[in-house]
């Protein structure tokens, strides 16, 4: 768990490192799908560290962190289903690995953040602290489920851990690093720098056709998918493999966006 007073630079090189590692090629444990990727063509160097965009869905799986380019001007971050639950409890109820997802993003300074809470039956209430831990930058309020947090845009560069009450004792946690001037974009399926949104959703797999006609409908682009056997080894109505879905937008109001991704969600077996 990231600690909430002060997140460790070793502990951020090492998530950066293992980003930059991952090959070029994205493949798919469960589908052989791809679709946008990355622009890898240039790296911004913060700090002496190399920052990539990465918005892959396997990469988030796998390493829990999205790297934005520079004309991504808003990130909606997922609140997922059962994350409020502790690691290692007796009868797993966890779907995956993460509090959020990502857990941890790098973003451009200017970016808008917002947090979709799709968390079904259960209210959260998110703390952004300030960059030196001990001060409340941003609170959302309480996020009903299926419903999307009001906005803060990161103007300052720096990083922030951010924190939500889970089950007693389990306190979910986050973290934002803020970068200036990101040099690289992020490319589309149809190698447009174009997209200024990304947003993430969980879905079940058995019905992943349907889901990802949804997001196609509303006018959203699905730019990867990673298909995952959860943590619960299955529930009725779910089956046991689930697919993380990156969706991109370009010139669309979020205002516009949500609407549609709150019913899908609500549509979701999760319970």
């Amino acid at each position: 768990m990231i600690n909430k007073n002060k997140i460790s630079s070793n502990l951020l090189l090492l998530s950066v490192a293992s980003m930059l590692a991952l090959p070029g090629l994205i493949s798919y444990t469960f589908s052989s799908e791809v679709f946008a990727q990355a622009d890898s063509s240039s790296d911004t160097k913060t700090a002496g560290v190399n920052v990539q965009p990465n918005i892959s869905a396997e990469s988030i799986f796998n390493n829990k962190t999205m790297t934005l380019g520079n004309n991504i001007k808003n990130l909606v971050i997922l609140i997922p289903n059962e994350g409020h639950h502790a690691a290692g409890e007796d009868n797993e109820a966890r779907f995956l690995d993460q509090h959020f997802v990502p857990e941890n993003a790098i973003v451009n300074t200017g970016t808008t953040v917002q947090w979709f809470n799709g968390d079904a039956g259960h209210e959260r209430t998110i703390d952004v602290k300030d960059t030196d831990g001990s001060t409340s930058l941003f609170n959302t309020g309480k996020i009903t489920d299926m419903q999307l947090s009001p906005t803060y845009t990161f103007d300052k560069s720096g990083v922030y851990n951010y924190e939500a009450q889970g089950d007693p004792g389990v306190t979910m946690s986050g973290t934002i690093t803020v970068v200036d001037n990101l040099s690289a974009p992020v490319t589309s399926s149809d190698g447009s720098t174009a997209i200024d949104t990304v947003g993430i959703l969980m879905v079940p797999t058995q019905d992943i056709d349907n889901y990802v006609q949804e997001i196609q409908n509303a006018g959203l682009t699905v730019d990867s998918r990673h298909d995952f056997k959860d943590l619960r080894g299955g529930q009725k109505g779910t089956g046991n493999v689930q697919s993380l879905i990156v969706w991109t937008s370009t010139g669309k109001d979020l205002n516009s966006i949500i609407p549609t991704i709150s019913e899908l969600s609500s549509s979701l077996p999760y319970s």
